[in-house]
């Protein structure tokens, strides 16, 4: 519910069913689908048979001891444990294999660049020891402004005031366009639409992807 405006989350089910044979109901309704772990949560989620016998206790406290232990770190620790550097590698990865997949009908190499930037610069802040609160709160204010401008990134197709359907989607779904035109007949009606979006949500990206890279040097990562 908040990936538009950037907020990132953890966790969307800790306890699961086990995969059976039969099909799950719930993975189905998150467009999984199939006897699978992964939105396992039982044929009684959501409905009035959702009651306390389908708890087991001892799952219930594994579970809570878990919630517990992030949030105290969240809390606790001096700099939030926000592993940019990590989701900058991820993204661009991503990045490199749609700028395969597009060949020479759209050039995103500098999309591809600014992500290994922004992974530079946070890997740089991360080796650098943090010695006082001030510094330490500094940090935390990037940490977040990158969060704000990446997490839409990841989840989102649509903005801030608005979001997606629960529904299944490509990591980084911001990137569909790109991968729309990729698979589209070269010349075609549909390619020169999908130039048109393709290219609007490579500006999306690369907005989103200047907005971290100054988050990140204003605490002074490397440019």
């Amino acid at each position: 519910s908040f990936w538009g405006i950037g907020v990132p989350s953890l966790f969307m089910a800790m306890g699961e069913q086990p995969a059976g044979s039969s099909e799950n109901v719930a993975a189905v309704a998150l467009g999984a689908g199939g006897s699978r772990k992964g939105a396992g949560l039982g044929w009684w989620w959501h409905t009035p048979d959702d009651t306390l016998d389908k708890m087991d206790p001892d799952l219930l406290v594994r579970d809570t001891r878990i919630y517990v232990h992030s949030l105290w770190r969240l809390l606790t620790d001096r700099v939030l444990p926000l592993d940019y550097a990590a989701a900058a590698a991820r993204l661009e990865a991503e990045l490199a294999e749609v700028g395969d997949q597009l060949g020479e009908r759209l050039d995103i190499a500098g999309l591809t660049a600014r992500a290994a930037q922004l992974r530079q610069s946070a890997e740089a802040v991360r080796a650098r020891p943090v010695d006082d609160d001030a510094a330490a709160e500094r940090l935390n204010r990037a940490l977040v402004a990158v969060s704000r401008a990446l997490v839409p990134m990841d989840y989102t197709t649509g903005d801030r005031f608005d979001h997606d359907p629960a529904l299944g989607q490509a990591p980084y779904p911001v990137l569909d366009p790109l991968r729309r035109l990729a698979g589209s007949a070269p010349g075609s009606d549909e390619a020169g639409f999908l130039a048109v979006a393709a290219r609007r949500a490579c500006n999306r990206v690369g907005f989103a992807l200047d907005q971290a890279i100054a988050a990140v040097q204003e605490v002074g990562g490397v440019p």
